[in-house]
């Protein structure tokens, strides 16, 4: 199970790198000063509607699950590269 989570959370890390990408590419002056907020709230939108987080894939529970949504959008909207870095290192440390 923690695979497939995981690897649901590198897929939306995708997409949103891509969309971000994308849609700096159709506005040109997004690309200097809204880029990262556009990625944050692309990151947030998909990870509250398809309700994934990391902290639920990790058996941490909270009583405010979007929470847990909201942190995971901002992580994945780093972009894959470093979500593939903190799973290195949870594996490297479990």
């Amino acid at each position: 199970m923690t695979f497939e989570a995981l690897t649901t959370i590198v897929v939306l890390a995708v997409i949103v790198e891509f969309t971000t990408e994308i849609v700096k590419s159709i506005f040109p002056s997004v690309r200097s000063r809204y880029s990262r907020v556009i990625a944050v709230l692309l990151g947030m939108i998909l990870c509250v509607s398809t309700k994934n987080g990391l902290m639920e894939i990790f058996g941490i529970t909270s009583p405010l699950p979007v929470l847990d949504y909201l942190l995971t959008g901002v992580i994945i909207s780093r972009g894959s590269n470093i979500l593939h870095d903190l799973v290195s290192k949870l594996k490297l440390s479990s």
